[in-house]
């Protein structure tokens, strides 16, 4: 009997968290972190989504010295067939004494719309309308090595400094390419600020995770979202008074410089420091965080001290060390795998959409708010339902809108609005399963090597956002064919997600020798039950005291 009272009360004994015993689950000072966190989201989805300002669709045609530009275009209509490059369209030949040439004095543009863009400021058409997609193409490739490079930076420094420097290259560095007059200087440029771009995406949502407790662990990084959404409705206010391309660039720009208030308003993560041993300074934050939430303050060295005293083995972690062991390799292969296809999904769809208005301003406005209810949404289910079956579900739900709009065809009703609001159903649950496999992947890896984790996986989904311009060109094979691959990866999603454990209601993981403690528990849940309802019947029974 004693083996198992030892057992039974080494498995009651719960862990306690440092965030939950001193300052609470949420306060004031988490909502100002959470805030400040979220805030974030504004210059990420700008300089993220600025091309369709910077590259909006763009007539074009051979420029004449000898007739009017009306004169010149009728002409151009009559004797040559339009050319549609991607959202542009126009023509890349002149006839001259009979004679069809390209456009040797260059090009006109339509600029009743926009007054300059990269397209009319560097002639990105004919036979340099691929340098399009080489900028966008540079950029996401930048956001996915500031994912990696940042996330292991701010595991091995701290998250303050390194979200700090990520924020001045960012706004200095859009300064720039909004000044550089070289199209391969834009590209670098704006190439470097993505790679400082990717490191504030996945720095500012580990601090907002890791200052929470309790069932707001769920809440708030999902909350986080949304002012992404809310960010492209905001561009495109300002994209409509400032409709040369350099004058928007340098504006969001300017807007983003003041993110160096951080300084002063954010501290460093307590999770972290006392995860890599820094536990007199985590002591200082936590006591200034118990006083701002009006809670004793006093209480942090006390609970501090029963924490264990160092950890500083694990303060300098590696790459590799996200396959120290099986478990930690199978979480991180599988959630690679999931971001990959999400990104594929996420980026391939949006272009999808983007195709419904003509209005580039209002379709771009209000892309921000459509998925504002999803997400919403997502606060609720997952907190019920748990974080495998809320994604699971919204990609079963996403899946089954992608072949809902193949069921219908084109142009029967009017302005094709069952698939318009099918194409809104299914923004409803990307907006569902995006917030809640962030929140899941972060929960999946331990303090030591979170940023690591969560920046490799959300780097799978910068590939797939390259790769997205593949599957929608595949509607040149087949109309239906771009929406069938990306139903099929979203009923993939659906599998592979299943295989990762769950993560509601148990405690983050702070080194990695923790995740065997977490498989454990969830895999014992039944005995521990057995163990708490068999144990006060044996102290009974052998006339035991319990409450010595």
């Amino acid at each position: 009997m004693s083996q198992l009272e030892s057992h039974c009360e080494h498995e009651e004994k719960p862990e306690e968290d440092i965030i939950q015993s001193t300052i609470g689950n949420f306060g004031r000072w988490q909502f100002k972190i959470s805030a400040l966190m979220a805030l974030l989201k504004f210059p990420i989805a700008w300089f993220q989504m600025s091309i369709v300002f910077l590259a909006p669709p763009t007539q074009f045609w051979c420029k004449s010295n000898e007739s009017s530009t009306n004169e010149w275009l009728k002409m151009s209509q009559q004797n040559h067939t339009l050319r549609h490059e991607g959202l542009n369209s126009g023509f890349c030949q002149s006839l001259a004494n009979n004679t069809l040439t390209t456009c040797q004095n260059g090009y006109e543009y339509n600029r009743t719309v926009f007054n300059s863009s990269i397209i009319t400021e560097w002639n990105l058409v004919c036979e340099n309308k691929r340098l399009v997609d080489v900028s966008q193409i540079s950029l996401m490739f930048g956001v996915l090595l500031g994912n990696i490079l940042f996330g292991v930076i701010a595991d091995r420094k701290g998250r303050k400094k390194t979200l700090l420097v990520c924020v001045v290259f960012q706004s200095l560095l859009g300064i720039a390419a909004s000044q550089i007059p070289w199209y391969w200087g834009f590209i670098v440029t704006r190439f470097l600020l993505a790679i400082a771009n990717g490191g504030t995406i996945v720095i500012s949502f580990v601090m907002c995770m890791e200052v929470v407790g309790g069932t707001w662990r769920s809440i708030v990084p999902i909350l986080y979202q949304i002012p992404y959404g809310f960010g492209n409705s905001i561009m495109a206010g300002i994209a409509y008074f400032h409709r040369d391309w350099r004058d928007l660039h340098l504006v969001l720009s300017l807007i983003s410089s003041f993110y160096i208030l951080y300084l002063w308003l954010v501290p460093e993560s307590p999770r972290w420091l006392l995860a890599t041993g820094n536990k007199s300074e985590a002591i200082k934050i936590l006591e200034r965080a118990a006083q701002c939430n009006k809670m004793d303050s006093d209480k942090v060295k006390t609970v501090a001290e029963r924490l264990s005293p160092d950890a500083k083995s694990e303060s300098k972690p590696k790459l590799a060390a996200l396959f120290a062991t099986t478990e930690l390799t199978k979480r991180n292969v599988l959630l690679c795998i999931n971001w990959l296809i999400a990104g594929i999904t996420f980026y391939a769809f949006s272009q999808y959409i983007g195709k419904v208005g003509s209005n580039l301003y209002f379709t771009a406005a209000i892309s921000g708010f459509v998925a504002f209810p999803g997400t919403l949404l997502c606060v609720f289910i997952i907190r019920r339902f748990g974080r495998r079956l809320t994604i699971a579900s919204a990609h079963v739900l996403t899946a089954i809108c992608f072949f809902g709009i193949l069921a219908v065809p084109l142009d029967v009703y009017y302005q094709d609005w069952p698939r318009v609001v099918i194409a809104g159903i299914g923004i409803v649950g990307l907006s569902i399963s995006m917030p809640a496999l962030y929140l899941f992947t972060g929960e999946l890896f331990p303090t030591t090597v979170r940023n690591a984790g969560v920046g490799t996986s959300v780097m799978f989904s910068r590939m797939g956002s390259m790769i997205s311009p593949l599957v929608i060109s595949m509607q040149d094979i087949s109309p239906s064919l771009p929406l069938i691959v990306l139903g099929t990866g979203a009923i993939l999603e659906t599998f592979l997600i299943l295989l990762l454990p769950e993560t509601k209601g148990m405690p983050l993981p702070e080194t990695i020798d923790d995740l065997s403690v977490t498989v454990n528990k969830t895999d014992d849940r039944k005995d521990i039950r057995m163990c708490y309802i068999s144990l006060p019947t044996i102290l009974k029974d052998t006339s035991l005291d319990i409450n010595k």
